[in-house]
């Protein structure tokens, strides 16, 4: 029976589910980021972050554990423990992020990104960033007026008609380690994006 065993089988047995996020979690870890399914995406953030758990440990019996159920050790082991432990070291869970990414084409499966969050290339910020650089833009059509970067990064685009949920977005990315740059990236994203609305218009 299958009472009380809250878990996606997946249409697999056992062995094949576990050979499948065993892979999956190794590929998470080496590239930060993966792209697959939304429900695998969301069993596989309970074993990402019990690998982060396990790496912020740092001792042998650790390692070996991770070693047990990773694959790659020569690539996998040494990201874990000395990349991603050290950035989630203040952080007490939540290291993931899954963001859907609408319907694959063929069977009109639902797709997601997995990440690990405050990454090199998070995903959270690059929407953020394209999000902002289109309102801001002088070509969109919209702009909102008299409002700067500054503005928005400063909580002032709540009476300017941004949404709520891109200002929630906004004091996610703001408590990451990757602020230090957001407000130049921004700036570079309206020059791009004006640029690109200019000669499409031509």
């Amino acid at each position: 029976m299958h009472h009380g065993k809250h878990v996606r089988r997946l249409n697999r047995t056992s062995a094949h589910r576990r050979a499948l996020f065993r892979n999956l979690v190794s590929a998470l870890i080496k590239n930060e980021r993966i792209e697959t399914t939304l429900p695998k995406a969301k069993e596989l953030k309970k074993i990402a972050d019990k690998m982060i758990t396990i790496g912020k440990k740092g001792d042998f019996n650790a390692k070996r554990s991770a070693m047990a159920y990773l694959r790659e050790h020569h690539t996998t082991i040494p990201i874990l423990f000395d990349t991603l432990a050290p950035r989630f070291a203040n952080r007490n869970g939540g290291y993931t992020r899954i963001q859907r990414i609408g319907q694959r084409y063929g069977d009109n499966a639902p797709m997601a990104v997995i990440e690990y969050i405050d990454g090199k290339f998070d995903l959270k910020k690059e929407i953020v960033k394209k999000e902002i650089a289109q309102v801001l833009s002088p070509v969109s059509g919209k702009p909102l007026p008299n409002l700067s970067v500054q503005d928005i990064l400063a909580g002032k685009g709540e009476t300017m008609g941004l949404s709520r949920k891109l200002q929630r977005d906004i004091k996610k990315v703001q408590v990451s380690p990757n602020a230090v740059s957001l407000q130049g990236d921004i700036e570079a994203e309206i020059a791009k994006v004006s640029e690109q609305m200019s000669s499409t218009k031509l």
